[in-house]
């Protein structure tokens, strides 16, 4: 008898800041990581897990989907135990209760990311509010008062104490306005200032390890350009991917467009929500979102909103030409 799948379980090296399995499907390996739990509340983790991907498999998952379910309930299992105590040897069991007694143990919450944040995704640009003479902080608010539903923070040429104390700032507005704040690429300035996570590139650290670094309950996207790096994305523990350039920009250099068709076929592939980015703006934003695939929640807009003269009005604009074209789109998938 041949095993058709094969999952080596990792976790158990003691010094370890991360847990590492490793999935065979009989044709590609796949790594799982995650922050590595610290507790000895470890007692019946590999029952449990495989409990869980026996019950996905039965709802009619794929073998990679159920292992990831799985691995996240046992990491947020072992989070919610891992500060209690329960029995008296070197090893206890965790909580298996912890669902229905969650109230008691806020001390690990996996990130409650809504997708639909990603609806209206302003990415901020320095060089452009410099150009029309206003701050950024002012630039954030407008945008967030003209609709904006998550900010991306982008600073490619400011010092980091620079870069820290705008972070801090605008992460004061959004919080007032209940919008989250991502900063692009830098790790130690989301660490420093508390922000609601961290937006990757390719050839930045890699999600695995962002997750590792920012713990579970923070915000990770992932740019991303084929259904290959959405894959990936997903394996790593991304929350969400951006797919662009969906056409030529001038924002950032030497930037591949994918086109309307490459957004497709990432989107098609992709078990994560998806924003799409690189050269939208009021003229085509309705075309994008009219794509009519469900895992696309959004368009990211830098220059058609901070390369104007009102990013309050562009920010309602763009809101309004959203909103109809996914009420079009709701129809269109509900028929």
């Amino acid at each position: 008898m041949v095993s058709r799948n094969v999952l080596v379980k990792g976790g158990d090296l003691p010094n370890s800041s991360h847990a590492v399995d490793v999935f065979f499907d009989g044709h590609e390996y796949y790594e799982l990581c995650s922050p590595r739990i610290k507790t000895r509340n470890t007692h019946g983790t590999g029952c449990t897990l495989a409990s869980c991907i026996a019950a996905e498999l039965a709802k009619g998952s794929p073998m990679l989907t159920a292992i990831k379910v799985a691995k996240r309930y046992v990491e947020t299992a072992l989070g919610y135990s891992k500060d209690i105590v329960i029995g008296s040897g070197p090893q206890g069991p965790f909580d298996h209760l912890f669902k229905l007694r969650s109230g008691l143990h806020n001390s690990y919450r996996r990130n409650a990311f809504d997708p639909s944040d990603l609806f209206l995704y302003a990415v901020t640009d320095s060089s452009m509010n410099q150009k029309w003479g206003r701050s950024m902080v002012d630039a954030v608010k407008a945008a967030i008062q003209g609709g904006t539903t998550i900010v991306q923070l982008r600073e490619k040429e400011a010092e980091t104490q620079q870069f820290l104390e705008t972070a801090k700032a605008c992460l004061e507005i959004c919080h007032s306005f209940g919008v989250p704040l991502l900063i692009n690429d830098r790790v130690d300035i989301a660490l420093s200032c508390d922000a609601d996570g961290v937006h990757v590139g390719q050839a930045d650290m890699p999600a695995c390890v962002v997750r590792t670094l920012l713990g579970p309950d923070k915000i990770i996207g992932v740019s991303c350009k084929t259904p290959e790096q959405a894959q990936a994305a997903w394996i790593d523990g991304a929350d969400y991917i951006g797919c662009g350039g969906v056409y030529p920009t001038n924002t950032k250099a030497n930037n591949l467009t994918v086109g309307l068709d490459g957004l497709k076929a990432v989107c098609m592939a992709s078990k994560l929500p998806v924003v799409a980015i690189g050269g939208i703006n009021a003229s085509n934003a309705g075309t994008v979102m009219k794509i009519g695939v469900p895992s696309l929640k959004g368009i990211a807009i830098v220059s058609a909103l901070f390369d104007k003269e009102s990013v309050l009005t562009e920010t309602r604009k763009l809101r309004a030409l959203l909103t109809e074209a996914a009420s079009v789109v709701l129809s269109l998938l509900s028929n």
